[in-house]
């Protein structure tokens, strides 16, 4: 209970609207539910506030096997974020929404790795056993299949223009 309290507080500190108070709240909560004493009434009361808000009100899935450390910012609420249970995520990090972290293969082992103080932008994906590196960061809607070096930023490519046929060109 201590921890949930601790984690919560560092949290808090970077969560400041009430929707991703709610979240941060309801993913603790279920982190929680897997430790200690109690174990069996905890997760049960944790699945019933994972079903109404994680997967009802705000479509993520975030299940609390997760290992995650604290601070943990969800900006709008951590909408329709997708956490592999195997993830492991630093100290620090952002989260924005529509993030996905998740598996390649059948081997449940192959995850990504997320290092203390990065950055993932909307939509980011970084699937297989990846490391983002500490302080790294991922670009809305990009997608990350290879280690990210600590600091480095990772982008998606810039839009092409393609020229309908039979259309007159530019010059």
């Amino acid at each position: 209970m201590q921890r949930l309290v601790q984690d919560l507080r560092l949290d808090f500190s970077v969560n400041h609207r009430l929707l991703d108070r709610i979240t941060v709240t309801a993913f603790r909560f279920n982190q929680w539910a897997y430790r200690g004493r109690l174990r069996p009434v905890k997760r049960l009361v944790a699945k019933a506030i994972d079903a109404l808000w994680m997967q009802g009100v705000v479509g993520a899935d975030m299940p609390g096997r997760v290992a995650c450390g604290a601070p943990l910012r969800l900006p709008h609420g951590g909408r329709n974020v997708v956490l592999h249970p195997n993830v492991t995520i630093g100290a620090s990090v952002t989260i924005y929404h529509g993030v996905t972290l998740g598996v390649y293969g059948p081997d449940p082992s192959h995850v990504p790795t997320v290092d203390d103080g990065a950055y993932l932008g909307t939509g980011a994906a970084v699937i297989g056993r990846v490391h983002v590196g500490k302080g790294a960061k991922v670009g809305a809607n990009a997608t990350v299949t290879k280690d990210l070096p600590a600091g480095h930023t990772a982008v998606s490519a810039p839009i092409q223009l393609r020229v309908p046929k039979g259309t007159a060109t530019a010059s």
